[in-house]
């Protein structure tokens, strides 16, 4: 029950700012400003309703502080660039929204730790508890917020009924949405705090499910790994994502492992050869993230580093470092099992707080490394000039990639770079990609008929459907008498390798070009424009026909035989 005490006051209190705060940043229109309130209101004030009475002592407030800080911080520099780049790259902003979630989870169990630390470093126990508890109090005060804002939904929707839509009104409202929001869902971290006897009954249930799946998970690593000798590793290679297969895998059973190590004080409840066959399955994951990580390696060599190959090879960094503390632990640790565990979970936590607040300042960015990557390859000829992939460069790398774009043309136009003909040839790419840009900005749907085209085509140039805009490389155009009624229709097919919808358009009888309807298709846009252009597409008509039940039209779903 929660009582109005001087703890539940100052909630409120912190609530109300928070939601003020954020109120005040919705109207903000400059992103590195607005968002960089957002992280500060976010991460200073659910750290200060966690602490509670607590962030007084030892010194806590200023590393709550300190951390806000160093968040709000990156979190202005990553969103103006993205303001200033948004055309080129979404990646930057994207990859720190997702990464700032696991960074303040992180610092926020040390910092909860850190009031009843004992010497230099907070007690594992107090780092194992508030790491699963803080979990279930944020999920708490998130749920609280779904059931307050379906009773008011519910309230507005009663008396909307009765022709009063002032209440809806109201409630919609960003004052109200930002204010109330803020104010519950630190009523719902007050009440997390408070009964801990429930938080820790769902911990321990959490628990008890990690000791059932974990000899189930330790199995399926063991048995993978022993069969690899018979089935080669070729398979491996050839799939394209083997890597995130097997970094799930080993992640899950160190997961699993941590939920029945606990805080290393109490036994793993396994019979002796369950016991021994996790410490076989501790053997076998090296293995696993040493394959995974060596499959990225080759891609890295064949195509270059990205963004993204970037990331997954700091992840598998991070996991074998797991992995190797895990092994060690199993013949270290004498008294107790895996016991060593205790002292290298802080630390790899704190070094991948630090590795991922690196690669999100200007210094170590993904997309700067990336970038110089790429050129590199191309000088020192491991990507042939022919290939080399100067639209990734100057457009999905950010400002590192049109930097690098930029000097690069610069020292072929100068001759400071390759030889002929390879100079002439990787000039000729940069400047195509330059030239094809800006026919986009000009035409901004890139629009090519197959075929004829048809009366009223001009339109298409400037027509932007709700839900869909045909954006670089452009799309095709093939004008096609679907509906057999004698007039043409126009269906839109996107130069892309990924399947998606296939838009078709309309002419009405005012001679106005409207989307009319669209196509599911699951191949290869390309290789359906390819088919076209050799005349291998032809209209089919349906084996059953449709039903008009007056206004309702009832379209078959014929089962397969």
């Amino acid at each position: 029950m929660l009582t109005l005490n001087r703890s539940v006051y100052g909630c409120l209190a912190i609530g109300l700012v928070q939601g003020l705060l954020l109120w005040l940043a919705s109207d903000i229109a400059e992103p590195g400003i607005k968002y960089a309130l957002v992280t500060a209101v976010l991460v200073g004030g659910i750290n200060l309703l966690l602490l509670g009475d607590n962030v007084r002592q030892r010194g806590a407030v200023w590393l709550v502080l300190g951390l806000t800080c160093v968040m709000t911080a990156i979190s202005a520099w990553v969103f103006w660039k993205y303001s200033e780049t948004w055309l080129y790259s979404h990646w930057l902003s994207g990859s720190w929204t997702c990464f700032a979630v696991v960074i303040a989870y992180i610092c926020t169990a040390f910092i909860l730790s850190w009031p009843t630390r004992e010497g230099r470093m907070p007690r594992y126990e107090d780092l194992f508890r508030h790491a699963w508890d803080t979990v279930f109090i944020v999920l708490l005060g998130l749920l609280l917020n779904a059931v307050f804002w379906a009773l008011l939904l519910l309230w507005g929707s009663l008396f909307k009924m009765l022709g009063i839509v002032a209440l809806n009104k109201l409630f919609f409202t960003d004052g109200f949405v930002c204010v109330s929001s803020a104010v519950v869902f630190a009523l719902g971290l007050q009440m997390g705090r408070d009964n801990d006897r429930v938080i820790g009954l769902l911990r321990g249930i959490l628990l008890t499910l990690c000791r059932f799946l974990l000899p189930l998970s330790s199995m399926i690593a063991i048995v993978f790994t022993f069969t690899l000798p018979f089935s080669g590793l070729a398979p491996i290679w050839d799939t394209g994502y083997s890597t995130p297969i097997m970094v799930c895998l080993v992640a899950a059973n160190l997961f699993l492992l941590n939920g029945v190590f606990q805080d290393g004080h109490q036994s793993s409840g396994y019979p002796l050869w369950l016991v021994r066959m996790v410490d076989l399955c501790l053997l076998c994951l090296p293995v696993l993230v040493v394959l995974a990580g060596y499959s990225s390696w080759l891609r890295i060599e064949q195509y270059g580093l990205t963004p993204s190959r970037v990331l997954a090879m700091l992840l598998v960094l991070v996991v074998f470092a797991h992995c190797v503390a895990a092994l060690w632990a199993v013949f270290a640790s004498k008294s107790t099992w895996l016991g060593s565990l205790r002292v290298s979970n802080p630390w790899i936590a704190l070094a991948c707080v630090v590795l991922l607040l690196g690669i999100h300042t200007p210094w170590f960015s993904p997309l700067k490394i990336s970038a110089q990557n790429q050129v590199q390859r191309v000088l020192n000829g491991k990507t042939p000039v022919e290939t080399f992939d100067a639209d990734t460069l100057r457009y999905r790398l950010g400002a590192p990639g049109v930097q690098a774009y930029e000097g690069l043309l610069a020292q072929v136009e100068h001759g400071e770079v390759l030889t002929e003909p390879a100079r002439a040839v990787l000039l000729k790419r940069l400047k195509d990609v330059e030239i094809g840009r800006s026919g986009a900005a000009q035409n901004d749907r890139l629009l090519e008929w197959i075929g004829p085209g048809v009366e009223g085509s001009e339109q298409f140039d400037a027509l932007g459907m709700a839900g869909h805009l045909c954006r670089y490389p452009g799309c095709a155009m093939w004008a096609v008498d679907l509906d057999q009624d004698g007039q043409l229709e126009v269906l839109q097919l996107p130069k892309q390798e990924w399947p998606g919808p296939l838009y078709f358009f309309k002419r009405n009888a005012q001679g106005k070009w409207l989307r009319a309807g669209m196509y599911e298709m699951d191949d290869n846009p390309l290789e359906l424009i390819k088919k076209i252009r050799e005349g291998e597409v032809q209209l089919v008509k349906p084996r059953y026909q449709s039903l008009q039940i007056g206004g309702a039209v009832l379209s078959p779903r014929v089962d397969k035989p």
